[in-house]
């Protein structure tokens, strides 16, 4: 079997879902009685088809997931986590972070969170920077 990673990090915005979350739509938002999640103006809401089976095979597999973004409306971004019960993702947002961000220094500043403790030096990591 191939060595699987020890952490996967998601961007959310056009990677998790088709839409900037603090752009394209305007939360709060709020699962409607048919089950969708939907936005303040009552617009609906997704996830890409893709999502919740790569990342139910990813837990499958006993790689634990975080999220990572450069938004702004962290506050949303953690009820669409929510609402798509992908909560088991802890949200790292750090506005600061740009295309030329190192991203070991990246997985570093995220592996500081709450819910995932780094149990190897980041040159064993298989991220490359």
């Amino acid at each position: 079997m191939a060595r699987l990673p020890k952490l996967a990090v998601f961007d959310l915005d056009y990677t998790l879902w088709p839409f900037w979350v603090d752009t394209h739509v305007d939360p709060p938002f709020h699962k409607s009685s048919d089950g969708t999640v939907r936005d303040r103006r009552g617009q609906g809401v997704r996830l890409y088809p893709e999502v919740p089976e790569v990342l139910k095979r990813l837990q499958s597999l006993g790689v634990p997931g975080a999220a990572a973004s450069r938004t702004s409306e962290i506050e949303g971004a953690n009820q669409l986590l929510e609402l798509f019960d992908l909560i088991r993702c802890y949200l790292h947002s750090y506005p600061e972070w740009n295309e030329s961000s190192n991203s070991k220094s990246r997985v570093r500043d995220i592996c500081k969170g709450p819910n995932w403790a780094l149990r190897s030096s980041l040159e064993e990591s298989p991220f490359e920077a």
